[in-house]
């Protein structure tokens, strides 16, 4: 069983350091919101931090926020966003990104695919 006053000390080191600006910090903190360990769980909260640390370059977080909107938990439901986060983590060499990807891919139609890789060419994510 976890002490709760470990995972309380976790929770505070990792909004310390996401406060300052560390992406895993970040993304670990979006993990821990995501699954409710250690803090309430809140999609939304841990759709920010994944966020903050796709902003970062964090290959895990694009990852995250891809899939996120691929299914519309947390954030609005947008396949085309999801599209281009899982795009670029699998560049980084995310390999669940490429198998999102891939899954994303027969999910979408034509119209939907075409904008999305129109996007990936022009390199634009919000």
């Amino acid at each position: 069983m976890i002490d709760a006053r470990n995972e309380d000390e976790r929770i505070a080191a990792l909004k310390f350091a996401a406060d300052d600006g560390q992406a895993e910090a970040m993304f670990l903190l979006g993990v821990s919101y995501a699954q409710g360990k250690g803090v309430e769980r809140d999609d939304t909260a841990a759709a920010r931090w994944f966020h903050q640390a796709a902003k970062r370059g964090h290959a895990r977080a694009r990852t995250s926020m891809g899939y996120l909107y691929s299914i519309g938990k947390g954030v609005r439901h947008d396949v085309i966003l999801g599209f281009l986060f899982l795009t670029q983590a699998a560049e980084l060499g995310d390999l669940l990104a490429r198998d999102l990807l891939a899954r994303l891919r027969k999910q979408m139609n034509a119209a939907q695919l075409r904008e999305a890789e129109k996007r990936v060419r022009e390199r634009a994510v919000d």
